[in-house]
């Protein structure tokens, strides 16, 4: 690994994780990296733990899943409802969103008045700083070292992990 990079090479990987590293690379190409100097092969979480092949656990500080944990019983739940329900997005008519959309306007004030759904984080952050953009009038943000934002054109220029420190556009800063 280089002093520069956060990212592994097969030879800072155990002999185990080789060939899950080889096969990631070839399947996924070298846009998907791993993190750490020695990736950790997870196979299941719970609540805020992670769990890696040899069954320790890892406390997930990191992740997305913070606001309710890991295969938490009752998203597990409504998630499978819903699948076997009606899986599609938000471009036909139905119920279910007005009525989560309702509720969830429901925790927040009046002027913010309108929910706007995304199906991935990339899309979330893309839709956020085009939000910023047009509330401010300005168009730099800022990141920190080694942060992912997404996939997006938007979004990959804010990830120093993706493009590295020297990719990122004049107008943002990275802290």
């Amino acid at each position: 690994m280089s002093q520069s990079s956060p990212y592994p090479s097969n030879a800072d990987a155990a002999a185990s994780e080789r060939a899950l590293l080889e096969r990631r690379a070839r399947l996924l190409g070298p846009t998907y990296r791993a993190f750490y100097r020695n990736p950790i092969h997870l196979v299941r979480g719970s609540g805020v733990w992670l769990y890696d092949a040899q069954g320790r656990r890892f406390l997930d500080a990191y992740n997305n899943v913070a606001s309710v944990g890991h295969c938490h019983p009752r998203v597990v739940e409504a998630l499978s409802a819903q699948a076997a329900t009606l899986n599609t997005h938000t471009r036909y008519l139905s119920e279910i969103i007005l009525d989560y959309a309702e509720k969830l306007l429901g925790t927040v004030p009046a002027h913010l008045g309108h929910a706007m759904f995304t199906c991935t984080g990339s899309e979330a952050n893309d839709l956020a700083i085009r939000i910023a953009q047009h509330s401010s009038g300005g168009t730099g943000v800022i990141i920190t070292d080694f942060a992912y934002h997404g996939a997006t054109i938007a979004t990959a220029q804010l990830s120093p992990a993706a493009v590295g420190a020297k990719g990122v556009p004049a107008q943002h800063r990275t802290v």
